[in-house]
């Protein structure tokens, strides 16, 4: 994968779908690195790794990830099952290069820039399914002739658009974005939304 700067989190369980019994990609946008010698390319790891970590100090970012999960399952989690959940995700930041505040936007060519190396995660890792962490990176995410819309999936009157990518061997791969877990996010209502993504 020579075009990955921060290399994903891959769940030791990923492979075979662990308890989801389905390889799931959990796509983020991009790193936050208050030094630029912070962004190293086993950043996403390290990140998973102190929230996975039970001794770790809890910090507020972790929420983000503690929301994300719960959606994922639809119940609150423990930290053995947190392990449990991460183990069988992978996780990919979207951009290539760190921002240096949160919430941060990149630029348009840092987004274009990301594509290859993101068509090169999915056909390394095969996901049947990529949720991806917030509208703004939806919206930058690339079309093209890999791309076809699905029907929106409708809870509680809410449309959410979705659709596939094609791998080269024509794989399909589900494709669909979630509200940004570090902001406003109801877990209940994004596990049925998932749930339904995933039937």
């Amino acid at each position: 994968m020579s075009n990955i700067v921060f290399r994903p989190w891959v769940g030791s369980s990923y492979v075979t779908g662990g308890i989801f019994g389905k390889r799931i990609m959990v796509l983020g946008e991009s790193h936050y690195c208050a030094s630029k010698k912070d962004a190293v390319p086993s950043l996403t790891n390290d990140v998973v790794e102190t929230y996975l970590d039970k001794d770790a100090e809890r910090e507020g970012w972790m929420n983000t990830y503690l929301k994300f999960e719960r959606s994922l399952v639809g119940h609150e989690t423990s930290a053995s099952e947190s392990k449990r959940i991460w183990d069988s995700l992978l996780f990919y930041n979207y951009l290539q290069v760190a921002m240096t505040e949160p919430r941060e936007a990149g630029m348009d060519a840092e987004y274009r820039a990301a594509e290859e190396p993101f068509f090169e995660v999915l056909e390394k890792f095969r996901p049947q399914y990529v949720i991806v962490w917030g509208q703004r990176l939806w919206n930058y995410l690339p079309g093209g002739v890999r791309w076809t819309w699905n029907p929106d999936i409708v809870v509680d009157g809410s449309i959410n658009k979705c659709g596939n990518y094609a791998l080269k061997d024509g794989t399909k791969v589900k494709v669909m974005a979630v509200n940004h877990p570090s902001t406003a996010y109801s877990w209940d209502y994004w596990h049925r939304v998932m749930m339904e993504l995933m039937k």
